[in-house]
């Protein structure tokens, strides 16, 4: 992240022996221990994107059918420029053993991937790290053409969205619709540009649910 420019850094419930060592040890961060020092730990994917108007998860899809839209990576810089309402984005990464789980993604809009070789699509996650970072880094400029944009509609917070989520998932639980809590929050993501679009549903389960 120091490498690019990139400072702000927050763990969603990270291992506390491994966090603890990082912390420790400078040799975990050499030139760069201010952004562990100054970094979040958050008990969630949600708490830690908290002031971001999109969360984008990474994957390198193997052995994996993705239910979401999935962002090549020379393309991510454009996808965020376009879809986060002139916010801040959220790009989150998984532990290097498995990456980020099929629960992680559902707080995730979308997915951004980089292309690799077919024999061998899995990267170490410092690695993963820094290319991303770069390829940010590297296309951070504004958008050209010289139009002015149509202005984006306000876009949920992780924290609306992960609450609105809860409240789905409670009323489907109660009336036996059959969905999962990940399934849920995927259809809640589709909403998270539209604030407005949000709200509504929200009103719509609770009088739903009222007796």
């Amino acid at each position: 992240m120091a490498n690019f420019g990139l400072s702000d850094l927050a763990a969603a419930a990270p291992h506390p022996p491994v966090w603890k060592e990082a912390l420790t040890e400078n040799r975990a961060a050499v030139g760069a221990g201010h952004l562990l020092d100054r970094a979040a730990v958050c008990g969630s994917i949600p708490a830690a994107a908290e002031g971001c108007s999109l969360v984008l998860g990474t994957s390198a899809l193997n052995r994996r059918s993705p239910d979401r839209e999935v962002i090549p990576l020379p393309l991510a810089a454009e996808y965020i420029r376009k879809n986060s309402g002139g916010g801040r984005a959220a790009i989150v990464f998984g532990p290097e053993k498995h990456g980020l789980t099929e629960e992680d993604l559902s707080h995730c809009r979308a997915i951004i991937a980089v292309p690799t070789a077919d024999a061998q699509p899995s990267m170490n996650l410092g690695h993963a790290v820094a290319v991303v970072c770069y390829e940010l880094a590297g296309r951070a400029g504004p958008a050209g053409g010289g139009r002015t944009a149509r202005p984006a509609r306000a876009a949920a917070s992780p924290g609306e969205l992960d609450s609105t989520a809860a409240e789905i998932i409670g009323f489907i639980e109660r009336t036996g619709g059959g969905k999962s809590p990940a399934q849920i929050r995927r259809a809640v993501q589709d909403l998270a540009g539209e604030k407005e679009a949000l709200s509504l549903l929200r009103l719509l389960v609770r009088r739903a649910s009222d007796p």
